[in-house]
């Protein structure tokens, strides 16, 4: 197993939301599930058990068939935190054919609805989100573009050199959001979004030591893959819990 710091550069406005309607507004993270299986979806790996794409055979395209973000036993990618100042893109829309966005302007002549539009905020381009990625299999190669968003916009992937992993497993703040569905937080702050909160500033019972330039990280372990047991210790980074 490696452990790489990942960054994501926004190519093209990406918008996503809690809810599909007018003036909404994006998250400035990004879920793991989005992440996960993008990336295996780029590689052409298939999840069979947790198909990414919803359509209306499954009870509705709101309704998710994947039960947390593990797309593959090859690699798992932390939910990703937007580095800098948010700031929005806002876009009018036109058209609901996707159903992604619930439109809230426009004329109405009986039950045609006509020259209808919304406005949308999205992460505008040359935005960066950060997280860590675990590999599992050592020769897999990741790819440099994938899509994200309820638009399928270009990202792309920008992997750091392999970071130092030491032999302990600790108990801990780590330094990226967590999927609480696949790492079971103590506490933490909750970031609501979709398809399910995400957790911020987060305590973890089994975390990484990791070294990255020097300074001591953690990152968290998913729990639905067979990693090695390590040395157990218990660390504090004193971080505030909002």
């Amino acid at each position: 197993m490696r452990i790489h710091k990942f960054h994501l550069k926004i190519l093209d406005p990406m918008f996503y939301s809690r809810e599909g309607l007018a003036g909404a507004f994006t998250p400035s993270y990004i879920h793991a599930t989005a992440i996960n299986h993008a990336v295996a979806f780029s590689l052409n790996i298939e999840s069979a058990n947790q198909p990414y794409l919803t359509t209306d055979n499954n009870g509705g395209r709101d309704i998710p068939r994947y039960e947390n973000s593990k797309a593959t036993d090859s690699f798992y990618f932390t939910p990703a935190r937007l580095i800098g100042n948010l700031n929005y893109l806002g876009e009018i829309v036109k058209g609901d054919g996707d159903k992604y966005i619930q439109l809230g302007y426009g004329a109405s002549t009986g039950k045609k609805e006509i020259l209808k539009a919304s406005k949308i905020f999205s992460i505008p381009p040359e935005s960066i989100f950060e997280g860590y990625v675990l590999i599992f299999k050592e020769d897999i190669s990741m790819p440099q573009l994938i899509r994200l968003g309820s638009f399928r916009g270009k990202a792309e992937l920008i992997l750091s050199n392999e970071l130092k992993l030491s032999d302990k497993r600790v108990a801990g703040y780590v330094d990226h959001p967590v999927d609480p569905l696949i790492t079971s937080p103590k506490k933490g702050r909750l970031v609501n979004m979709l398809p399910y909160p995400v957790v911020d500033n987060a305590y973890c019972d089994n975390s990484l030591e990791v070294y990255e330039h020097g300074k001591k990280i953690f990152v968290a372990l998913p729990e639905s893959y067979n990693i090695p047991k390590l040395e157990k210790i218990s660390a504090s980074k004193g971080m505030v819990i909002f």
